[in-house]
């Protein structure tokens, strides 16, 4: 369904009993929107708990943007659709750039988020973009690191995306892990071309703003929730050093390494996924 919030229509899918504890989920990308996730985690986790997926504002089945967006923007979008659906309170799920917003919303709305859950976390754009790298160096050694001097910036994040397309078809093998040969959709529906350019507008606008270039790991220290941080062993986006910030500066934190999985952890080990989840949201 579509739900307005603030001047915009968001694609909201959501599943379980309306009374079983609410999990919204943050997409990634960014860009991405809530649809692969869902396919592969919406129904599973939806038999104890009461999932909600949002397309970000501009994202696929959301109402194109039309005008211009931050990280605050969608905060502020979801504390006003947990207003809207009457909810006191809900735990989020952030992965990827998802993660980004999860640990801003967490911070911001204490009191509106009851447990905090990163997948694979993107919270500071030049460790990840680094980390990106090196994983592509294994498959294309010759790919090497662009010199950059001082704080990030969006031309930095460009040179160092652009390296990433020249892996071409195999690009993908960096992000799975080694029992992984592809991700087939459960679902029969592909999302259609438009709205995946939908998504691509968004992305560029978002990563032209100086909230995407912040690093987010001096916010870690002020999560008052409980927090699971997922990290699949093989996953070349979350860097060392924002797990270490994660154990050291998090008060009430729990991390858990997926060995096998790369960057979609809710697919590669789909099972396991649903059950730690579940459990951590329940506990």
């Amino acid at each position: 369904m579509l739900i307005e919030v603030r001047g915009t229509r968001l694609y909201v899918d959501r599943r379980g009993a309306a009374d079983a504890p609410p999990l919204l989920f943050l997409h990634g990308g960014p860009g991405s929107g809530s649809y692969d996730f869902l396919s592969f985690q919406g129904d599973r986790l939806a038999e104890r708990l009461h999932v909600i997926g949002a397309d970000q504002r501009g994202v696929q089945q959301s109402d194109p943007l039309t005008g211009p967006i931050t990280e605050l923007d969608l905060i502020a979008d979801f504390e006003a659709l947990r207003e809207t659906l009457g909810l006191k309170s809900w735990s989020i799920l952030g992965h990827s750039f998802g993660g980004r917003l999860a640990l801003r919303y967490a911070v911001a709305h204490p009191d509106s988020v009851a447990k905090v859950i990163f997948e694979n976390p993107a919270w500071d754009v030049e460790l990840n973009s680094e980390t990106l790298v090196r994983a592509a160096q294994r498959i294309a050694p010759d790919v090497q690191l662009p010199p950059h001097e001082g704080p990030p910036t969006k031309q930095m994040w460009d040179d160092r995306i652009a390296l990433l397309h020249q892996l071409g078809d195999r690009r993908m093998e960096i992000y799975l892990g080694p029992d992984t040969q592809d991700l087939v959709l459960p679902a029969d529906t592909e999302i259609p071309d438009e709205l995946h350019a939908r998504s691509g507008h968004f992305s560029q606008v978002i990563t032209e703003t100086p909230e995407f270039l912040e690093s987010l790991l001096p916010l870690l220290a002020q999560i008052t929730q409980p927090a699971l941080l997922i990290k699949g062993a093989c996953d070349p986006v979350t860097s060392p050093e924002e797990i270490a910030r994660f154990e050291t500066d998090v008060p009430d934190g729990t991390f858990y390494s997926a060995a096998t999985a790369g960057h979609f952890v809710h697919a590669e080990a789909a099972d396991a996924y649903t059950r730690l989840v579940t459990d951590f949201v329940l506990s």
